[in-house]
């Protein structure tokens, strides 16, 4: 039992750490791949179809015969599913390819509030903002988006903690072309995350009628796939962009596949049905630490004191928000006490009414 309950209790925050880190290291592996001229399509294309390849096996093993029950209406919510959750926002990675990994990160925090107000709005998710855990949840939300709002718009000192570049990393020119397409990879990047944050409750209503995350991850990234392959063939048809070779390229897409779309997707279903649409979201700026730390040490881009102070407001606003979620999950101490109440109660009651009769 007291492994169950540390299953249930701490499971989803680990799976959505793990989360964080495969998306941190998608990013960083991906912008140096589309700088090298990958086609982002064929990128995704390719990362979708293998993912559904991975999990194919583990739908047949642990949901056996499940897919015969794959009608049209949970095939509509696995379409929409796929379009929200793969292709719009594979948009993010063209807009990644227009910036930094340093800069698009940030636009995560547009996601946790996005989700919040959806779910809200749609009843998947309680706020009572006359008590004290409503208040306490809206507060960690709003501190998270701040966190990563300082991060992006305020630099401070520079600071050198540790050797930068260490593998050798050369961004290309940001000339004139650079900011040419800086104001089109901003508007992909907010396109993305807002996709994103519908998809989080386009997911759980896709559960309900579809209540199978292995099965619904493997039909998820067929059509995904399908929907990539379509949108990018028609934006390049040349033989050559679709190529794969033995290079960084290749290593992208199978680490995608496996650690980003396969794992992430299954652990996602799993923690929308523990946990609700919105938790996962909130999450999201815990990459915003991995990939600002890491995009410094690897990549070479500069971290300052801005960098600092929003890590450390996005780990408290996560901090805040987990607590109002489990203080949700948890039952007050009264509605424990409560049935033992009504017991006492009724046998009160049995006795009056025994010694009633007697009389």
């Amino acid at each position: 039992m007291g492994g169950l309950s540390f299953k249930l209790e701490w499971g989803p925050a680990i799976c959505m750490v793990l989360i964080e880190l495969f998306t941190t290291g998608q990013m960083l592996l991906t912008k140096v791949v589309v700088d090298a001229g990958l086609f982002v399509f064929a990128l995704l294309t390719y990362r979708f179809f293998l993912g559904s390849l991975l999990v194919f096996p583990l739908a047949i093993i642990l949901e056996r015969g499940k897919w015969k029950e794959l009608k049209l209406k949970a095939f509509i919510w696995i379409f929409t599913s796929a379009l929200v959750g793969f292709t719009i926002p594979g948009l993010y990675y063209i807009g990644l390819g227009d910036t930094s990994p340093g800069y698009a990160i940030n636009f995560y925090n547009i996601i946790p509030i996005a989700t919040f107000i959806l779910a809200v709005l749609f009843r998947k998710e309680p706020l009572d903002m006359r008590s004290l855990v409503g208040n306490i949840k809206v507060a960690g939300t709003l501190v998270c988006v701040g966190g990563t709002l300082v991060i992006s718009l305020y630099k401070g000192k520079v600071l050198h903690l540790w050797p930068t570049n260490i593998v050798g990393y050369h961004a290309k020119q940001q000339g004139t072309a650079f900011w040419n397409h800086h104001v089109r990879g901003t508007v992909l990047l907010v396109t993305s995350c807002l996709s994103l944050a519908v998809w989080y409750t386009v997911q759980a209503q896709m559960l309900k009628v579809f209540p199978y995350k292995y099965w619904s991850t493997v039909f998820s990234c067929f059509v995904g796939s399908i929907q990539m392959a379509i949108v990018g063939v028609i934006m390049n048809r040349e033989k050559a962009t679709w190529e794969l070779k033995w290079n960084m390229s290749l290593l992208t897409i199978v680490y995608s596949a496996i650690l980003n779309t396969a794992a992430k997707f299954v652990m996602i279903s799993w923690v929308v049905t523990q946990r609700g649409p919105t938790y996962p979201s909130m999450f999201c700026a815990v990459s915003v630490f991995f990939t600002t730390v890491l995009d410094s040490l690897l990549l070479g881009h500069d971290l300052s004191v801005g960098s600092i102070l929003g890590m450390f407001l996005i780990l408290a606003g996560l901090y805040f928000f987990l607590w109002g979620k489990r203080k949700e999950l948890v039952p007050p101490a009264d509605d424990k006490e409560s049935p033992k109440e009504q017991m006492q109660f009724q046998s009160s009651g049995d006795e009056n009414n025994k010694t009633a009769s007697n009389v």
